[in-house]
């Protein structure tokens, strides 16, 4: 009887050891039930958004963030401040908006909202010539406050180099 019983024990020990092998060697993919849209990808069970789209889903348009009235304060070529605004509104297209600074009216800004983990910006076609460049950069800042910068240089044959840069700095409305 206390064969039998060794027998047994052993048995059950050995079963229970191949077990817990089996059973720990077997790792759960963390993105298995991760859905990520918009061709968004899953890595370390968090999705991987393409630009224009963000959320922990990939379903939310990141221009959605920007959309919308912005009042604030105009400093052009280190001069004093004046009141200004921007109108922020979407474009046709997934990722760009337009821009509409009332002081610098008719002229409206077209961009492409870029984000990383940590910065939303849109990068703002550049104008650039053979003499003249212009550098525009618009950020938003807690989905409230957008800075807005423009930077203009010329120079004229023969003449001196001009510089010309303001300075938006504004909270949604």
């Amino acid at each position: 009887m206390k064969f039998w019983k060794f027998s047994l024990f052993t048995a059950l020990v050995f079963f229970a050891a191949i077990t817990i092998v089996l059973h720990s060697s077997c790792e759960r993919n963390v993105c298995d039930e991760v859905t990520c849209f918009n061709g968004g990808s899953c890595s370390s069970g968090i999705c991987l958004c393409p630009v224009g789209f963000e959320d922990p889903q990939c379903q939310t348009l990141s221009v959605k963030r920007y959309i919308g009235q912005y009042a604030g304060h105009m400093q052009c070529d280190n001069g004093g401040y004046t009141i200004d605004s921007i109108l922020i509104t979407q474009d046709p297209t997934v990722t760009f908006v337009d821009i509409a600074v009332k002081s610098l009216l008719p002229r409206t800004f077209r961009g492409y909202v870029t984000n990383t983990a940590s910065t939303y910006s849109v990068k703002i076609a550049d104008d650039s010539a053979a003499n003249y460049v212009k550098q525009y950069t618009l950020t938003l800042q807690g989905d409230k406050m957008i800075k807005f910068y423009t930077f203009e240089t010329s120079k004229p044959p023969g003449g001196d180099t001009i510089v010309h840069k303001c300075f938006f700095s504004g909270s949604k409305q």
